[in-house]
């Protein structure tokens, strides 16, 4: 008898049951991650659009050729995937600003450095 957690390996790696639709272009059809991005395009008539993609996880290629409207949704989701990783920089940034100014003011309290620390050598 198959139990309800027979499929543990399947959901600890995030692997779907179905496979995605053919519009959702950032999802692999082969790992189920959204990790697929463009790495070649270019328009095949004017309404639809022959691109090479490849997922970064698995990293299974595919062709496709899609609609104007599909490559238009994937471009968005291209554009949010890359602000949520500009934020995420935009963060991990100022934690590492914060931290060497607070190591800085700790090591002048201390007297780790002084102004000849920072003086020119000729």
């Amino acid at each position: 008898m198959t139990s309800p957690d027979s499929n543990w390996l399947s959901r600890a790696f995030g692997r779907r049951h179905s496979r995605p639709h053919e519009d959702d272009l950032h999802t692999c059809a082969a790992c189920g991650k959204d990790f697929v991005n463009p790495v070649d395009w270019e328009p095949v008539t004017p309404e639809a659009w022959w691109m090479r993609l490849r997922c970064g996880n698995c990293e299974v290629w595919r062709e496709v050729t899609v609609t104007n409207r599909v490559a238009e949704r994937f471009d968005i989701e291209l554009d949010r995937r890359a602000a949520a990783i500009q934020r995420a920089l935009h963060r991990l940034d100022r934690e590492r600003m914060v931290q060497q100014v607070e190591t800085m003011i700790g090591a002048l309290r201390h007297g780790l450095i002084d102004p000849s620390d920072f003086a020119g050598r000729a």
